[in-house]
């Protein structure tokens, strides 16, 4: 069926589209805000102007929402980096492109906050944890082609890929804890210095 042929969503479809993408919006604030422990369904469904039957009508329990937001966030951001990445065949653009989206996503303070909230979260409930895992097996996998092979390019070879694939991974873990360490300690840490450490520091973490 050609794309032009396809059936548009109907209204309801339509409706609990633009429920969930409220709900999502306002779960992330709350995650944000107070943590996942301290975030109740029933918040999430005031603030967002729903019942809590409406809430229950769309996820089953507050980690149901969590996981959610989760795939949500992580999907539409590997897609937005993808397609920069993509966008280039130089792989020396390609990696200051990387420098540059990366040190954007680690200076968003709520998406960093939220991002070691996910993983504190999981790394305490193994079915959670084997979830995340499984997603970003999928995400690194994704279009047939290796994140690392994406972002590094010509310069992967079989040698390095190992060593390609672990700094990528230690590299949103570190960027994201000096964004907390950032917020117990402002006055030694405003925005402008630690964005320039944190780019040195992306440079020495992405050399292969």
């Amino acid at each position: 069926m050609q794309q032009q042929d396809r059936p548009k969503p109907n209204k309801h479809a339509l409706r609990t589209a633009e429920t969930r993408a409220k709900l999502l919006d306002v779960a992330s604030q709350l995650f944000t805000e107070q943590g996942f422990e301290n975030t109740q369904l029933e918040q999430v469904a005031v603030r967002a102007g729903y019942t809590r039957g409406a809430i229950y009508a769309h996820y089953a329990n507050k980690e149901d929402l969590f996981m959610d937001l989760l795939r949500e966030q992580v999907k539409r951001r590997f897609a937005q980096l993808r397609i920069v990445l993509e966008s280039e065949s130089s792989t020396a653009k390609r990696l200051e492109k990387f420098r540059h989206w990366i040190l954007h996503q680690m200076t968003d303070p709520p998406w960093a906050i939220l991002t070691l909230e996910f993983k504190l979260y999981t790394l305490r409930r193994p079915s959670a944890r084997a979830q995340l895992q499984h997603m970003y097996s999928l995400l690194y996998q994704s279009n047939g082609q290796e994140f690392a092979k994406l972002v590094f390019a010509e310069r992967l070879s079989k040698s390095n890929a190992l060593n390609a694939r672990r700094k990528l991974a230690l590299l949103g873990g570190v960027l994201s804890a000096a964004v907390v360490e950032s917020k117990f300690r402002p006055e030694l840490l405003p925005r402008k210095p630690m964005q320039r450490m944190l780019s040195d520091l992306i440079e020495v973490l992405l050399q292969i």
